[in-house]
């Protein structure tokens, strides 16, 4: 019987800093409160004028606080931007797991189910936390200029890419999805369409129902058998699009 698709779906979780052993417990909170207010305060640079525009003097007094104390939390922009990153991640991967852990045990066992609530969780993340999703859309375009910008988001790519090709994996061994089926592309199909989404959501915001795209998109690659989504057999082609009614081909 084929694992549960709950467990080999790991959200994308932040891995732990550095410790901080005989940190007394107040000082180790203010410094993260601090911590947090700056990225705040980057975020509000960030969506306000962009990262390239964005100094960190700018963020300094958006926080309230001297350039020199920005610098003691972060080493530059950049690492603002990636910290920045690091946190809607974290939060998405909360976001999704309480959605899984909602689900009634069989909806946990069912892949098709499992990528519902991963399509539902991202759809209100987006629309919850707004400014840091439109933000983060440029992170793609700086990762050509921005080598540790660039790794950032293939690591976390990387790590996305691997869950969702086991969640479509689990479908197939569950009978889910087709024998044929491709997890890799499966998965790549999955969270394309999700950037995308985000992509139109944020040049026209309220055009379309986040709840109602994210549902359509996981039926349309939990529905059927779809001869995008297999691998020929042998050497077959995938079958041509069917035609519509009336259509002469």
């Amino acid at each position: 019987m084929p694992s549960p698709p709950a467990s080999r779906f790991s959200p994308l979780l932040a891995q732990p800093g550095p410790g901080t052993a005989g940190v007394p417990k107040i000082a180790e909170q203010a410094r993260a409160a601090r911590r947090d207010q700056i990225i705040a305060a980057a975020l509000a640079c960030f969506a306000r004028t962009g990262y390239h525009t964005t100094t960190m003097a700018d963020v300094a007094a958006q926080a309230g606080v001297s350039k020199g104390t920005s610098y003691l939390y972060f080493e530059s922009k950049e690492a603002l931007f990636i910290a920045l990153h690091e946190q809607w991640n974290c939060g998405l991967a909360d976001r999704v797991n309480a959605e899984i852990a909602a689900l009634p045990e069989t909806g946990r066992r069912s892949p098709r189910q499992v990528l519902h609530a991963v399509a539902a969780a991202v759809a209100a993340h987006v629309r919850e936390e707004t400014d840091t999703c439109r933000v983060l859309m440029e992170a793609r375009a700086l990762a050509a200029h921005e080598p540790a910008i660039a790794a950032a988001v293939v690591a976390a790519d990387t790590r996305t890419q691997r869950q969702m090709e086991s969640l479509f994996e689990a479908g197939v061994e569950a009978g889910e999805w087709p024998a044929g089926t491709d997890p890799e592309l499966a998965a790549r199909l999955f969270t394309a369409c999700l950037y995308g989404l985000m992509a139109q959501w944020h040049l026209a915001p309220g055009s379309f129902s986040w709840d109602a795209a994210a549902a359509a998109l996981a039926e349309g690659l939990a529905a059927a058998p779809l001869a995008a989504l297999t691998v020929p057999d042998g050497d077959s082609q995938p079958s041509a699009t069917p035609t519509r009614p009336g259509d002469p081909r």
